[in-house]
């Protein structure tokens, strides 16, 4: 018995660790950001062509005209990055807070 409540737990773990990963959605253009529901798990990468600071957050906008309001030091600006957020609206418009985010390399 203990064996199979063993088996079982483990295997629950994994399913759960399964869909932990495979939750989000790759968005590729501003549209697409539309068309999602607030609080939606994204993953996106793109050039962060301007970005300016607003209390304790940094508001960057990629090249691909998507606003990513993100918790973060440090200067993004030309830097290729890729993230992974959850869909806002502010003022009508969507945007993504970021949870996790990567830089890459600076482009000129």
């Amino acid at each position: 018995m203990r064996r199979w409540a063993f088996i079982i737990a483990i295997f629950g773990m994994f399913v759960l660790l399964v869909l932990m990963s495979f939750s989000g959605k790759e968005i590729g253009s501003y549209s697409e950001l539309e068309n999602l529901e607030v609080n939606q798990k994204v993953y996106l990468h793109g050039r962060v062509v301007s970005e300016r600071a607003v209390g304790e957050n940094i508001i960057l906008t990629l090249d691909k005209n998507i606003t990513l309001v993100c918790d973060c030091d440090g200067s993004f600006k030309g830097m290729e990055i890729s993230l992974v957020g959850v869909v806002g609206e502010y003022d009508g418009r969507k945007q993504v807070q970021v949870l996790r985010l990567r830089g890459w390399f600076l482009t000129f």
